[in-house]
């Protein structure tokens, strides 16, 4: 066993923590845990949805999905003395849906307990519809617009003002010291398909995320010597005002848009497949910017090679301090650095989170529903640039109900049966072992072209496990039934 194949299963273990629920999870036992996990720096409760009657909707047996890429356009001020953000936001988008809309759903993932007990928090105001004053009312991390008559196929723009207090803690969202992290950090639109809407939790052991892919044109104030990196490309250059500096950022085709500021940051620079690279790191964190820039470069290549062409002109890399291994964004990842990390452990930890540029990044899923369809792929990416496919043969779990294909929920019902640690080592460690099993069943010329036309079918687009198979089977002209079942992968268990 490899130095690297011990630091890719090093052993972690969770402490006692008490969840909603009045569930406990017990100590655990040792667990092949991949580095590239978004793990909390503590336990934080499960957080139950409170979610509104009438949601949920029978499926018709036909895709739904919408509203169909939405265009958000913000103005925003950071202020770095009370770490808070506010300003205005519109978002238009013509409902796709082929049905007239009572509704709204936004997701507010800034009010999760986890947050709110650092003093993070959501509060939106002036909400309008197409300019009129609309109903609203917000249930945790859930904005409810109602009383509406929204016609199908017409454009609709929503307005609203917001604000938001980041907690003081290193996170994904949250600042600490000098650094502040932008993710999840404002109001977004959700997502109305065969289910109706999706208002699931906030996961915070790992992602519970769900967008569609749109465009953001976003203007930011803040201090001047903030240095930035963020999801998109900034538009000329900021215009300084006194104290302030005023930024512009487009990005097209994300779901999400992220953002990384600390003024003690140095950035190096590279090019690859016309892609631009840039790593941001402090004093404390310059001994690993060659590692994550040469990361980020070969990652690039290599699963642009084997999957399809990165599509954007852009990608940060930050670094932080962190607890948590990494985190991804459409064009933006975060490395969490706390301690000494082997320079190894860095460029593998990248890749992870680069692998999901194309697995939720450019094909998008519903990370509550089938987890596995972005951290399996993403984990077998870090493999891959590893060189270390042949060492993904973490086990199948060993109790039955634990399917690589169940959803969070699945996991979290069973917390005080070690349903967290399950989580982890069966999407991340099962999961990329499955994805490297199906490479060997299909060899390695018909999987890579194999994933390269679920590249060209899905990207921008969402992907079902449904879709997966599907794809796989048609392109290599193989039935694969017996292979996803024996791997614990069932399309019932997203019906």
């Amino acid at each position: 066993m490899s130095v690297k194949k011990l630091i890719r299963h090093a052993c972690q273990t969770l402490a006692g923590g008490v969840l909603a629920f009045t569930i406990a999870i017990p100590q655990a036992a040792a667990n092949d845990n991949p580095h590239g996990a978004y793990k909390p720096g503590h336990f934080p409760k499960l957080e139950e949805i409170h979610t509104p009657k009438n949601v949920k909707h029978p499926s018709n047996g036909k895709r739904v999905l919408g509203p169909g890429h939405p265009k958000y356009t913000m103005n925003v001020t950071y202020n770095s003395k009370n770490h808070t953000i506010s300003g205005h936001m519109t978002v238009a988008f013509n409902n796709n849906l082929h049905k007239n809309l009572n509704r709204l759903y936004f997701n507010l993932w800034g009010n999760a307990s986890v947050f709110e007990e650092n003093g993070g928090g959501m509060t939106v105001s002036h909400v309008k519809i197409n300019g009129k004053k609309a109903a609203y009312i917000v249930n945790d991390t859930k904005l409810k617009i109602s009383g509406l008559s929204l016609k199908a196929n017409k454009k609709v723009t929503v307005g609203m003002d917001f604000n938001v207090s980041l907690p003081h803690q290193q996170d994904r969202f949250g600042w600490n010291k000098t650094t502040v992290s932008l993710g999840n950090w404002f109001p977004i639109l959700g997502v109305y398909d065969e289910e109706g809407w999706n208002l699931d939790p906030y996961y915070a052991y790992g992602e519970s995320f769900y967008s569609l892919t749109g465009d953001f044109d976003v203007t930011l104030t803040t201090d001047k010597d903030q240095v930035i990196a963020a999801s998109g490309t900034e538009v000329g250059k900021a215009k300084i005002m006194s104290s302030q500096a005023v930024h512009h950022y487009k990005a097209h085709n994300v779901r999400d848009f992220a953002m990384e500021m600390d003024p003690t940051y140095h950035v190096k620079s590279t090019t690859v497949n016309k892609t631009k690279i840039n790593v941001y790191y402090t004093d404390e964190q310059a001994k690993y910017a060659d590692a994550m820039l040469e990361s980020g470069h070969d990652s690039i290549a290599l699963f642009s090679k084997k999957f399809g062409k990165y599509p954007w002109p852009e990608l940060d890399v930050v670094s932080m301090e962190g607890w948590f291994g990494g985190m991804e964004y459409p064009q933006l990842v975060m490395i969490s650095l706390p301690g000494e990390r082997s320079q190894n452990w860095v460029k593998s930890v990248t890749a992870h989170e680069i692998g999901h540029q194309w697995f939720y990044g450019i094909i998008g899923d519903n990370e509550y529903d089938e987890p596995w369809l972005d951290e399996s792929f993403a984990d077998f990416s870090a493999a891959l640039y590893d060189g270390e496919l042949n060492q993904l043969t973490t086990p199948a779990p060993q109790q039955d109900y634990f399917h690589l294909s169940s959803p969070v929920s699945t996991f979290t019902a069973h917390a005080d049966e070690g349903g967290i640690n399950a989580y982890y080592n069966t999407i991340y460690g099962y999961g990329s072992r499955t994805v490297n099993d199906l490479r060997l069943k299909l060899g390695d010329q018909q999987f890579y072209k194999s994933m390269q036309t679920y590249f060209k079918k899905k990207k921008f687009g969402v992907s079902t496990t449904a879709d997966f198979i599907k794809i796989m089977e048609d392109t290599s002209g193989k039935d694969l039934s017996a292979f996803f079942k024996n791997h614990r992968v069932f399309v019932s268990d997203q019906q």
